[in-house]
Formats: structure tokens, C-alpha cells, sequence
């Protein structure tokens, strides 16, 4: 979206061979406290790895929030930072945490004073990286999240949804007999949701509905289905 585009900001820091490399995920508010826009700056000594999590220090006049201070240290890989379709546009951001065996998904978002604490979309039982997630909100406000997890060399596909407090259980969308990598999503005017993933035989784009019952709550444990329709597949040329 081009809200998104204008409101944050990618930096590439170059720095010398012997500088220390670093990088922040934050939020900047103005003087009463107002979220203002997301920032993503990054950086890497010439040949070291690029660092993205690490905050780059604070001052008196840096009216920022940082996410995730400790990711870098940790492994924690890129993550992926959507904006609200609502007022005031807070910032929701999912990325790859490694756990100490292999990478989950976590994820925060901006509650008007502070980052959300910082927790797992899932529970932690699922063998396999979870990596590549991509986000979406449609008119409504809720948000989408699409990945691709490698379970044995070979990736699948899954889709998740935020309700009022926390994520649903995540569906398969991906055919289970390929290998599916790399998805993207996006919504149209209608709140129609297209994924787009990667395959050995070509790029395959599909059609998402959620069926969500008549009131969703945290207190409930909510029938909800994904419909998945293929819309096209382009296959690959060599």
C-alpha cells in the first residue's frame, strides 16, 4: 500500500569493516506519545552477516520504541511489517524467532503506547522452519498471514488469520504433494484474498475465503474454515 510505502522508512547503513553493525525495527511517535511511522533500518560490515534487530542507541530527542532488541542475538530472521487498514495505521510485524531447535513464528504489534509483548502466533509442536511470512489487512482491519514452513526439504504453505486476541490454528493451502515456497498475499477492494506461491513447476495463484460464525471472541473456541480455489498456475520455462 502506499500509505505503507511513504510510512516506512528502509535505511542501509554502510559501515566500515571494523563498526559495529546496527540495525532496529521501531516506532517513532511524535511529542504526545502519537504514532507517527514505522522504521526499519539495517546494516552489515562488508562481509558480515546484515543485522536488523539490533537498536541503534537512544538519545533524548529519539522518540522511538524498538522492537525485538535482543533478535539478532537470538537468529531471528527479517520480518515482515503491515499497517493497519484503520486508524491511526498501527503497525503489526511477524517474523521467523529461532526457539533454540528450528524457527516459529512470532509476532507483536503497536498498541498505541507500546510493542504488544512479544509471543508466538502458534504453539510450539509443529516440526519444521517456519520462514518468508507475509501480511495483509483487509477493510475491516483484520489481519492475514501467509508462510511456508520446510519440513524435510520439502515446503508447504499456510495461512492464518488474527482474531480478537490471538491466531488461528494454521491451514493448509498449498497442494501437499508439491513443493510449495515463498507466498505472498494481497486484497482487493472487495476483500478478496490472493496468495501467490513458488512451486518447481511455476508460480500458482489462489483464491482464500475465510468462513468465520457470527461472533468470534477469545472465549470460544471458533468453527473456522479456509476455502482455497486455484486460479492459475504459470508454469515454469527453461
Amino acid at each position: 500500500m502506499l500509505r505503507g510505502l511513504l510510512t516506512c522508512f528502509v535505511c542501509l547503513l554502510l559501515l566500515g569493516a571494523c563498526a559495529p553493525a546496527l540495525a532496529e525495527v521501531s516506532v517513532r511517535t511524535d511529542r504526545n506519545g502519537d504514532y507517527l511511522a514505522t522504521q526499519v533500518f539495517y546494516a552489515g560490515a562488508y562481509g558480515a552477516e546484515t543485522k536488523i534487530w539490533s537498536p541503534r542507541g537512544r538519545g533524548v530527542l529519539r522518540k522511538v520504541e524498538v522492537l525485538n532488541a535482543l533478535g539478532d542475538s537470538n537468529g531471528d530472521l527479517w520480518p515482515s511489517i503491515c499497517e493497519s487498514s484503520l486508524r491511526p495505521h498501527h503497525p503489526l510485524v511477524v517474523w521467523s524467532r529461532f526457539n533454540g531447535v528450528e524457527y516459529d513464528l512470532a509476532w507483536s504489534i503497536w498498541t498505541g503506547e507500546r510493542w504488544r509483548d512479544v509471543e508466538w502466533l502458534f504453539g510450539r509442536t509443529d516440526p519444521g522452519d517456519d520462514l518468508d511470512p507475509a501480511l495483509v489487512f483487509d477493510s475491516a482491519g483484520r489481519p492475514y498471514a501467509v508462510w511456508w514452513r520446510d519440513v524435510g526439504g520439502d515446503g508447504q504453505v499456510f495461512a492464518s488469520t488474527l482474531l480478537v486476541d490471538r491466531w488461528t490454528k494454521p491451514f493448509l493451502i498449498s497442494d501437499p504433494s508439491l513443493d510449495s515456497r515463498y507466498p505472498s498475499i494481497e486484497v482487493d477492494e472487495a476483500d478478496q484474498l490472493t496468495v501467490t506461491h513458488e512451486t518447481k513447476d511455476g508460480t500458482v495463484v489462489q483464491t482464500l475465503s475465510f468462513e468465520f460464525p457470527d461472533t468470534i471472541t477469545d472465549d470460544i473456541n471458533p468453527q473456522i474454515s479456509v476455502d482455497v480455489m486455484v486460479n492459475s498456475v504459470h508454469e515454469r520455462t527453461y
